[in-house]
């Protein structure tokens, strides 16, 4: 089965990508009612040279539901599966249907047929209720229109959205006279509010990670909204702003000028206690890395670990493994330099589990590529996390699908906003697993860190299966040290290796070990491109005034 994924009302993956394959324009027009429903439109002006659905995924609809989904091309409508699309079809079975997937937790899939390959015009159509929701002070909504992760980036984008309550029309004429507010979030562009109609618009190509979500913001009695919204509406403006660009080009207000005063007044005694704060942490520090209490208590239940653990905690998941391990940790690992090490786990399991094949470079003897296998439609991934990583991997390669040297690198370079928010992805991505683990569980992490930091000292001398060395091989290189692990367990149990190699057409054990190496050196390389980069993009914004778009505007 191949599939071509949208990422919530987005993000186009084709199972097969070819050069003619692009998305021109997508328009959106949104019409809300007076129940806080709404009837979304959108129209996609697309080639595509590949695959045999289109399916969109919308994750996390709380209180929102989606029904009547339709799909239309050339005033022809589509045949209506209902919320029993099989995606198990060929081409031409799916050709000229649509429906929907339910999914677990609310989640769902808008589907519908590719038909022939070429230019198309597909016209979907659906309804949102509970978009606008109830809050204290006022009605409101925050919704992902268009998702991050693009592999074909759209050239254009547009967002219309209508008032159909039959009410008063929408306007603004400052702070305190108005009816509507609305930010947008996430795209270069720019909004305005003309004829009591609000609208986005791109002004540049959708980027990699480049998205939009709408906030609206509506006085009281436009709306009979059927649900309640969570908390108040300005946490929920707040999350939306958290990361945003708004208020950047604002005067400072009189509260910035009293903390300007009190950070004057502190001035003169901040070193005397900076240094001693420092010399308290320094020899807290070192205390807990000499008596080896480096544990947080509330996660593990003790302060020292010293034991060991065979068996593979987790189930094998390396953002688990790696979340714990740098959560718990007392000497508070940096999780911007370890994190690297995580990815090239990410990469060693993909290769261990035929999504990879490792080919020579034929220009360096001493270097190896990577070649992306399997579509995108047939992959399972452990967690999000792994997944996003994938897709950017995925698209440093081209189309040409094959990952040479600094590719990553200088992808991560461009995408350096992306990449630098990915540490702390992973942390957050580990913690909704290990948090649901006992605490003994939790110990067996660290103790089963230990067995592979101590796999030579042991004297284990029962060869595990192929299958559970993989799992081993895959959590040592989140520890950054699969190279030695693996040249230690050679030397023990040279037949399973020689298996191992087989299995993973790694070629042999010297390949095998390069193969580690450079994961690592290249993980570790990518991360450092997209940091300079940042710092120095923050450098040139501290030393200049200017304007940038967080993916719209308060009119």
């Amino acid at each position: 089965m191949k599939k071509l994924l949208f990422s919530i009302v987005a993000a186009f993956l084709a199972a097969g990508l070819a050069s003619a394959q692009e998305i021109r324009d997508i328009r959106t027009v949104v019409g809300l009612q007076k129940d806080g429903s709404a009837r979304v439109v959108q129209t996609w002006d697309i080639t595509v040279t590949s695959g045999t659905e289109y399916y969109i995924p919308v994750d996390n609809p709380g209180k929102s539901y989606i029904r009547d989904f339709s799909v239309s091309e050339n005033g022809q409508e589509y045949l209506s599966d209902g919320r029993k699309w099989n995606s198990d079809r060929s081409r031409q079975a799916k050709a000229g249907r649509c429906g929907i997937i339910e999914k677990r937790g609310g989640n769902i899939e808008l589907c519908w047929g590719l038909g022939e390959y070429g230019d198309h015009e597909y016209v979907l159509s659906y309804t949102i209720d509970n978009l606008v929701q109830s809050y204290d002070e006022c009605d409101g909504f925050h919704w992902h229109f268009l998702n991050d992760e693009w592999s074909v980036k759209p050239r254009h984008v547009s967002i219309e959205i209508q008032n159909r309550t039959g009410g008063d029309p929408w306007y603004w004429k400052d702070e305190n006279d108005n009816n509507v507010q609305f930010w947008g979030f996430g795209m270069e562009g720019e909004s305005w509010l003309s004829e009591g109609v609000v609208y986005f618009e791109s002004t540049a190509p959708f980027d990699f990670d480049s998205r939009f979500s709408a906030l609206m913001r509506f006085r009281k009695g436009q709306f009979a909204p059927a649900v309640e919204g969570d908390g108040t509406f300005e946490a929920l403006k707040d999350e939306a702003m958290y990361g945003s660009d708004y208020g950047e080009d604002e005067e400072d207000s009189l509260i910035d000028w009293v903390l300007y005063i009190l950070f004057f007044l502190v001035l003169f005694v901040l070193p005397v206690v900076a240094v001693g704060v420092v010399l308290y942490r320094l020899v807290r520090r070192a205390y807990r890395k000499v008596s080896g209490r480096r544990y947080d208590k509330k996660i593990f239940g003790v302060d020292k670990i010293d034991g060991w653990f065979r068996d593979v905690p987790m189930d094998g998941n390396p953002t688990a493994f790696f979340g714990l391990l740098h959560s718990g940790d007392l000497l508070q690992p940096n999780m911007f330099k370890d994190f690297p090490d995580l990815v090239s786990a990410y990469f060693l399991k993909w290769i261990q589990d035929g999504l990879l094949a490792v080919e020579k470079d034929p220009k360096d003897e001493k270097r190896t590529n990577l070649r992306f296998v399997k579509h995108l439609a047939d992959l399972d991934f452990d967690d999000e996390m792994e997944k996003k990583v994938y897709l950017g991997a995925l698209d440093a390669a081209g189309e040409n699908r094959l990952l040479e040297a600094d590719e990553f690198k200088a992808w991560s370079y461009k995408h350096d906003g992306t990449v630098s928010g990915w540490p702390q992805a992973a942390m957050d991505t580990g913690r909704a697993v290990w948090f649901k683990l006992s605490q003994e569980d939790r110990c067996h992490a660290v103790e089963f860190k230990n067995f592979l930091s101590d796999y030579t000292l042991i004297g284990e001398r029962t060869a595990p299966e192929v299958a559970l060395w993989k799992q081993y091989l895959v959590l040592a290189a989140s520890l950054g040290i699969a190279d030695k692990v693996a040249e230690n367990f050679g030397k023990l149990f040279p037949q399973v290796m020689e298996q191992y190699l087989q299995e993973t057409r790694m070629f042999d054990t010297q390949t095998a070990y390069s193969v580690f190496e450079n994961l690592r050196l290249s993980s570790h390389s990518m991360m450092s491109s997209a940091l300079s980069h940042q710092s120095q993009r923050q450098a040139a914004a501290a030393a200049a005034t200017r304007r940038t778009y967080g993916g719209g505007g308060s009119i």
